[in-house]
């Protein structure tokens, strides 16, 4: 697609996508109901020849920018590898929630956006990398226990992620609630010390 394909869609259909994602879910977003969000007809998107996926791309794209300017701090700053790493999960709730409309429509899309298929998949290497990096410096500095990274990272983005959208999208959950609740539970999990015991590591 060529550059100029690509700031159309960017000024004039990206935020058609997602408020057509936000009302009718990801997998029931089509052409004709971007259309109508962006007051058009699904012929002049035709002929300007943007599919759907590349739409469902670009929604996508915008999340992850806003991703990685979230946890740049995170991968930069001063600390533990712990401190950053929860820093980096507050990260992706900040995300989640400057997209929470569209993210919580792709909620039940079966991982059309985020994952690759297949039972030994992975979660897309842009959300993942930095937090597979984060507890790998955790083995390293002994903040973290040892665990596989990779896998960890994917089951980190997945319980995280996607976990805080439901309690903020599902039940309403209050950003700061929705925020200390899971990020409490899967830090638990990850810091080298006796269960019970308070995670000053990664506080402060």
């Amino acid at each position: 697609m060529s550059q100029r394909q690509e700031i159309a869609i960017e000024s004039e259909l990206i935020d058609a996508t997602e408020a057509a994602v936000a009302r009718w879910g990801l997998a029931d977003t089509t052409l004709e109901r971007v259309a109508a969000e962006a007051g058009m007809s699904r012929a002049t998107i035709y002929r300007r020849g943007v599919s759907r996926d590349d739409l469902v791309a670009g929604i996508t794209a915008r999340a992850a920018d806003t991703f990685r300017t979230e946890i740049w701090p995170a991968l930069t700053g001063s600390g533990t590898a712990a401190q950053r790493l929860r820093a980096a999960l507050e990260a992706i709730c900040a995300t989640a929630d400057k997209h929470l409309p569209v993210l919580a429509g792709m909620y039940l899309a079966h991982g059309e956006v985020f994952h690759r298929p297949g039972p030994d998949a992975l979660v897309v290497d842009v959300f993942a990398e930095p937090l597979e990096r984060l507890l790998r410096d955790g083995t390293a500095d002994g903040s973290l226990r040892p665990t596989p990274p990779t896998v960890t990272a994917t089951v980190l983005f997945n319980t995280v992620g996607w976990g805080y959208i439901h309690l903020r999208a599902g039940h309403r959950w209050a950003p700061e609630a929705a925020r200390a609740a899971v990020l409490d539970l899967v830090l638990r999990g990850l810091l080298p010390d006796p269960i019970g015991t308070q995670p000053e590591s990664v506080t402060g």
